[in-house]
């Protein structure tokens, strides 16, 4: 019967999986150890590193009035500009790769934003006496955003 109806063997496959385990996922919830809310300090200094961050940003996004800030509406105006010629430049050779430089940047900007230190800047700082690798990581925030989305962006333009 399952040869006359081919969605039924189709959900036969996909639900079978999930009603065997079944048991062994209740059993899991059932003897679960419960979740402590207790952290070491260090983890809830982690906080203040972003309060800083933004005070001490070369180009914060918004100023104390609330407007825009200039600076960063340049970043983003360059950013674009440099986002669109080079996405088209890698698009030429391989749209999949301007796809994922494109998302990498904007990947990565957006997880050191949130506190996470996925890049070792002071290995690289040791590497490279002459510049300030913490500062291109952290600052110029929206000259990156925005060409790492225009350069994504940019890869499904066609000439």
């Amino acid at each position: 019967m399952a040869f006359l109806l081919p969605g039924l063997r189709r959900g036969l496959m996909l639900s079978t999986p999930l009603i065997l385990s079944t048991p062994l996922l209740v059993y899991q919830f059932r003897h679960a150890r419960p979740i402590l809310c207790d952290s070491s300090p260090a983890l809830a200094k982690a906080g203040n590193f972003l309060d800083t961050y933004t005070h001490d940003a070369k180009t914060p996004l918004i100023t104390q009035s609330g407007a825009a800030n200039p600076r960063a509406i340049r970043q983003i105006s360059m950013g674009s500009i440099f986002g669109v010629l080079g996405g088209l430049g890698v698009s030429l050779f391989s749209k999949p790769l301007a796809v994922l430089i494109g998302l990498g940047v904007i990947l990565v900007q957006f997880i050191e934003s949130k506190g996470i230190h996925i890049i070792p800047t002071s290995f690289l700082q040791n590497r490279f006496k002459s510049m300030n690798v913490r500062s291109m990581v952290q600052d110029n925030v929206a000259f990156k955003m925005s060409f790492g989305l225009t350069f994504m962006l940019a890869a499904f333009a066609e000439f």
